[in-house]
């Protein structure tokens, strides 16, 4: 078993797909699993399923950005993965213990410049250094 292959969840199930036979079987997904190892059931290889339960998909993206603090201090973080909802982001070892959850920041990226235009983006999970940060001006707004 190698990495995680991603699979979208709908009404708590997913279709699976085996990799080395191509058999399709849609499998229950409980809503406090994140990830499940299935065994095919016709060939019985097994394959590491991460479930994905986002509507939006997530876009998996590698550089380097800049956070901008509410107090004007820039932040260097690796970027993780981008989508519509907001950015997933990994800071310095110890960085995420300066920052603090509902803090308003601003991100720039110099190889982008369109990446994160207009927008208004707020911290929403810190764990250990790795930092979800939502993007609040493309909120839903009922």
């Amino acid at each position: 078993m190698a990495r995680s292959k991603p699979y979208q969840v709908k009404d708590n199930r997913f279709l699976f797909r085996c990799e080395e036979c191509g058999a399709k079987r849609s499998l229950p997904a409980p809503p406090n699993i994140r990830s499940k190892a299935v065994r095919c059931h016709k060939c019985g290889a097994f394959t590491r399923c991460a479930l994905n339960r986002r509507l939006s998909r997530r876009e998996e993206q590698c550089g380097r950005a800049i956070m901008i603090l509410p107090g004007g201090k820039e932040f260097p973080v690796d970027l993780n993965d981008v989508s519509d909802g907001g950015v997933g982001v990994n800071a310095a070892p110890g960085g995420g213990r300066m920052l603090n959850l509902s803090w308003e920041v601003k991100l720039k990226c110099s190889w982008n410049s369109g990446l994160f235009s207009n927008g208004r983006y707020v911290i929403k999970s810190i764990k250990g250094d790795r930092i979800g940060i939502e993007n609040v001006s493309r909120r839903l707004s009922w």
